[in-house]
């Protein structure tokens, strides 16, 4: 669901937003994402369990998204991928994530 997250933030014009937050923002949100109940904010659990995941999941069920026209060849078969990369798949952009250097 994580490119669906970029589609709706995209779609609710997050982008600058987004670009102003550090970095340890995107971790904190994703484990919040990931594990509802877990969050310190009392609201955080009822708004991502009863908004943003049937929101995404609307999202999903309209735009199915397949990522493979979006890197060359040579990169998807670097990353070990076959020919498509279905963005539902997280083992799949597990693997593509992982195949990305940072220098």
């Amino acid at each position: 669901g994580s490119f669906y997250i970029l589609v709706l933030a995209a779609g609710l014009e997050l982008c600058k937003t987004i670009a102003e937050v550090g970095g340890h923002v995107f971790s904190e949100v994703g484990q919040m994402l990931r594990q509802p109940e877990t969050s310190s904010f009392t609201v955080t659990p009822t708004l991502i369990t009863g908004s943003i995941i049937p929101t995404i999941t609307w999202i999903r069920s309209r735009m199915p998204m397949s990522l493979e026209k979006l890197f060359y060849p040579s990169f998807i078969e670097r990353a070990g991928i076959g020919d498509i990369l279905d963005c539902t798949d997280i083992t799949l952009t597990n693997k593509v994530f992982g195949a990305f250097q940072q220098k």
